[in-house]
């Protein structure tokens, strides 16, 4: 398997499967699928497209990129099949674009501290963050879903997030794959991302949880993304929809399915996804009742 802007996931054995009129070989599809995958799913995303590629011989093309880039792109070049992002996403793909069919949430994402390996400067908490001798890295407070969420996380654990900017001069990066990595480097004290970014660094860094009362309340917080629309906090859904602009829509449909399964289920958990009940948010491109 070589990585690259688009993986290519290609099955290097056969599998005998039993097909509809019988046993027979696995038959390898002759047209890969396109995915457009949020940069923090990739990971997850590319071992569960190797083992359905290796039990279906359906090949996956993976096209990785940040969610709101990867949406740019599915509207003006209307190429691929399926849309993996994290919230607020998936509802422009839907009732903006009217570029999805079929949708699922398949796994959540809860913001964390993360601090170098062993804690040396024994952060605890959000008030830590604001003693002068840490040395702090954050998302950017515009261009990132979490960086956005940042004054609410913050003013829950009786922190003025404006004050402590004035006080404390606070460098961001819009990836949080970048600042967990500053941390991993020993060029910061603590960052915070999401626990899917902080797990796939746990051999260099540890991680803080939050204590619940300072993440913000579903059905009640709510921010402004940078994309212009206002959203619900927490949780932070990750999901996978269908496209219209799909050639293959049937196949399609299957792998999503997949990817909405207990088996895939256990999988973004083993990448240090927040687990929940897989569920269908919209169907043939309308919400369903179990839409939030």
């Amino acid at each position: 398997m070589r990585t690259s802007t688009v993986l290519t996931l290609t099955s290097l054995a056969a599998v005998s499967l039993a097909a509809v009129a019988g046993c027979g070989s696995r038959k390898q599809s002759a047209k890969p699928l396109l995915v457009h995958v949020g940069g923090t799913m990739r990971p997850v995303i590319q071992a569960l497209a190797k083992r359905y590629e290796s039990r279906t011989g359906q090949r996956i093309d993976i096209n990785a990129a940040g969610s709101g880039e990867l949406l740019a792109h599915i509207q003006l070049q209307k190429r691929g099949d399926l849309y993996v992002c994290h919230d607020p996403f998936l509802d422009i793909l839907m009732k903006k674009f009217k570029m999805g069919l079929d949708a699922w949430v398949v796994a959540e994402l809860t913001p964390v501290i993360v601090v170098q390996k062993g804690n040396p400067k024994g952060i605890k908490g959000l008030k830590d963050l604001g003693r002068p001798e840490v040395e702090v890295w954050l998302t950017d407070y515009r261009h990132s879903t979490l960086g956005r969420m940042l004054p609410t996380i913050f003013a829950k654990a009786g922190i003025d997030f404006e004050e402590l900017n004035r006080h404390k001069q606070i460098p961001t990066n819009k990836s949080g794959g970048y600042v967990a990595n500053m941390v991993k480097t020993r060029n910061a004290d603590a960052a915070m991302c999401w626990n899917a970014v902080a797990y796939l660094r746990r051999d260099a860094v540890d991680i803080v949880p939050l204590p619940p009362e300072h993440l913000p309340t579903p059905g009640v917080d709510a921010v402004t993304s940078a994309t212009g629309k206002t959203y619900t906090l927490t949780p932070v859904r990750v999901t996978v929809a269908t496209l219209t602009c799909s050639a293959q829509p049937a196949e399609a449909e299957k792998f999503a399915r997949f990817l909405a399964s207990p088996e895939a289920a256990e999988v973004f958990k083993q990448f240090g996804f927040t687990a929940c009940q897989s569920r269908k948010l919209y169907e043939k491109g309308r919400p369903t009742r179990t839409a939030e």
